[in-house]
């Protein structure tokens, strides 16, 4: 019986393969954020309006597109990216550098990575690993996420709204101090099994994928593979986990009460905690105000997953092929 040959383990470029992974996820991050901005912003915009369910997500996607062009011109629609870069930046790289020295804990202080890219772990193991380098990430990150939502729930003329990234943060920390800061932070955390389905799915496809690929002489993944899994594993993990994201926006806007009669801008309600946001979006917009965005966020996400994934494969793979230092 011909003996199973034990997959190679992946070596390291920079010295540590967490770190490798982590610049591999910041430059993934950089040329998603950039590309897909606008499509976020009225996401955001979407997330936090409490219309009534009745009226048509595209006209509200629509008047929430006009609103904007209206009282920013174009650069409005990329008010918030400084914010956005820096949140992505931190989150996706953070993940991959939580992700990957998690994984390897999991086995045994050990490269969990072969040379081909794969891992040697179990569904379970990604999916724990997952959800914890979720959590560590959503706690270091949160602080971002609250100046990018009310950046892009605001227009640069309102009174209250932030000229950037730093005047963000200092404002909330004086104003409101660190519970300002984590505002949001409990849906986040309840969104934590995001990472860990989704990576559980691509890791496991990854796998399946390089098998048959294998078989039929093609040693390596294409980008179209890397598109289809990237693509396929987010829109699972999003259906199940996007109520989180509602709730999250929600309660990170600028406090107090916005109804506003001009057409497009968000209608904005005050709550209490996690608890309130979710009695009164039930009430006043039943189920499905869990999902608002959800079109826009599809829009957004696919193609920003793809292009994270495809440069992330790409500069990881690079680095696998330069990696001067054994696992």
């Amino acid at each position: 019986m011909q003996q199973q040959k034990t997959p190679q383990l992946a070596g390291s470029f920079s010295g540590s393969l967490a770190f490798d992974h982590a610049l591999a996820g910041v430059g993934g991050a950089i040329v998603s954020t950039t590309a897909m901005h606008p499509l976020d912003l009225i996401k955001i915009r979407l997330q936090v309006d409490i219309a009534s369910q009745d009226e048509a997500i595209l006209g509200r996607a629509v008047r929430a597109t006009r609103h904007v062009l209206s009282t920013d011109g174009i650069s409005g629609l990329y008010r918030g990216l400084s914010a956005n870069l820096a949140g992505n930046c931190a989150s996706w790289g953070l993940y991959f550098a939580w992700y990957t020295w998690i994984k390897d804990q999991m086995a045994g202080g050990h490269s969990a990575e072969t040379t081909s890219g794969t891992s040697t772990l179990s569904p379970g193991h990604h999916l724990i690993a997952g959800a914890m380098a979720g959590a560590l990430t959503q706690f270091m990150a949160n602080p971002l996420w609250v100046v990018k939502t009310r950046i892009c729930t605001t227009s640069r003329g309102d009174p209250a709204s932030y000229r950037g990234l730093i005047d963000g943060l200092t404002q909330i920390s004086k104003k409101e101090g660190i519970r300002g800061l984590y505002k949001g932070l409990a849906p986040g955390l309840l969104g934590v099994a995001h990472g860990g389905l989704q990576f559980m799915a691509y890791e496991e496809m990854k796998k399946q994928r390089l098998r048959r690929r294998q078989r039929s002489a093609e040693k390596e993944l294409t980008s179209a593979d890397f598109a289809l899994m990237s693509s396929a594993s987010k829109v699972f993990a999003l259906a199940i986990t996007y109520p989180s994201q509602v709730l999250r926006s929600r309660l990170q806007h600028l406090p107090g009460e916005t109804i506003s009669s001009v057409a497009g801008a968000p209608r904005m309600a005050s709550y209490s905690g996690l608890g309130d946001v979710i009695t009164k979006t039930v009430r006043s917009e039943g189920i499905t105000g869990f999902y608002k965005g959800f079109g826009p966020a599809l829009l957004r996400i696919l193609p920003g997953n793809i292009l994270t994934f495809l440069v992330y494969e790409k500069i990881a793979g690079f680095f696998r092929r330069h990696a001067s230092i054994s696992a």
